[in-house]
């Protein structure tokens, strides 16, 4: 039953108010995510919301958890450094068509992840400088990546977000004219 707008509450059980605020974590990012056609995260959200009250998982859950994770996970890399941007956003900023835009994601001189059931391709906004350009050594940095066949999208993300070379990120060693240095994580990166 509801009692409050965003307090969802057990009609059978009242949570201590620390629970409470994982149901309503939980039961924003069901709402958030509700009209976008993401009814496994809600279900995933659900499995993973179970799974943190009980005291011990079954087996068969614990996949169903770390998927949850995951999920977060990529949400959290998406959202990072401004978002994302759809490919007629890119083609814009750039002044290309969005054909170019596909043609340079599929050369690998761009990076971005596929989502929803169309597969729209999403562009990390952070891979482009204030001025509406690709960060100066990205291409650079993508073709060392790229030469790892097992590495996908969102550990290209990772790789741009995580720290690397005293404690910089690659992405802030890119932000920096470091390019070599960043070509050096890269390296390290698909050993």
């Amino acid at each position: 039953m509801r009692t409050k707008p965003g307090r969802l509450h057990s009609a059978k059980v009242r949570l201590p108010a620390e629970e409470q605020a994982v149901v309503d974590e939980f039961a924003t990012v069901i709402r958030k995510h509700r009209n976008q056609g993401l009814a496994a995260l809600a279900r995933l959200a659900r499995v993973a919301f179970d799974l943190s009250v009980r005291a011990k998982p079954p087996r068969r859950d614990k996949l169903a958890l770390a998927m949850a994770r995951g999920l977060e996970a990529r949400q959290q890399l998406a959202g990072a450094e401004g978002g994302s941007l759809s490919s007629n956003e890119v083609a814009s900023l750039l002044g290309i068509s969005k054909t170019a835009v596909l043609r340079r994601l599929e050369a690998g001189r761009l990076v971005a992840w596929r989502e929803g059931r169309l597969q729209a391709a999403r562009f990390p906004r952070w891979q482009f400088d204030r001025h509406g350009r690709v960060l100066s050594g990205l291409e650079r940095v993508l073709t060392i990546l790229n030469r790892n066949q097992r590495l996908d999208a969102w550990g290209k993300v990772l790789f741009f977000l995580q720290g690397s070379l005293g404690n910089k990120r690659p992405l802030e060693l890119l932000r920096g004219g470091r390019v070599e240095d960043a070509c050096l994580a890269a390296e390290a990166y698909v050993e």
